[in-house]
């Protein structure tokens, strides 16, 4: 009897390990308004740096924000303070998630490098190819996209 107990005891531990080990791996839930990766928003690029240096610059672990439960990262401690002003002037439509992929009715994950602002907004890419037919189509696709994104906005699946 003593050796059926051993035996369930160690099968016990080695299980709760595993579950252990397998929820660290996994990370935290992303759970902000925001496309995150990694438990950042936007790929963890700065984005106060798509407007004021025109470009896509990464932001450090040491300069971020939480708005709307994403937590943002900021290149330099001016975007940082500019973004805690106005978050709504510097926060990517479609919650940050590929703003060709909303008009076509899906959220879909970005490269935070591929962007463009149109009229004072942020919109976020796929890839290149996906954003070359968001902007050869742009008019269109943005009132699709607008019109879309209440219902796009809910659902919980991501498309790669």
């Amino acid at each position: 009897m003593r050796n059926v107990f051993r035996r369930w005891c160690m099968a016990s531990v080695g299980i709760s390990l595993l579950v252990g080990v397998s929820l660290i791996l996994a990370g935290p839930a992303e759970s902000g308004q925001f496309y995150e990766r990694h438990g950042v928003a936007i790929d963890g690029y700065d984005p106060v740096a798509y407007f004021e240096d025109h470009k896509a610059v990464k932001g450090l672990p040491t300069l971020s924000h939480v708005y709307q439960g994403s937590t943002f990262l900021f290149a330099s401690p001016a975007h940082l303070a500019v973004f805690v002003q106005a978050p709504e002037r510097f926060a990517p439509q479609f919650g940050g998630y590929c703003a060709y992929g909303v008009a076509e009715g899906v959220k879909a994950a970005i490269a935070g490098e591929i962007w463009e602002v149109v009229e004072g907004r942020l919109y976020l890419n796929h890839d290149p190819q996906v954003q070359a037919k968001w902007k050869a189509g742009r008019s269109a696709l943005l009132r699709a996209a607008q019109a879309k994104w209440p219902e796009v906005e809910s659902s919980a699946d991501v498309y790669p």
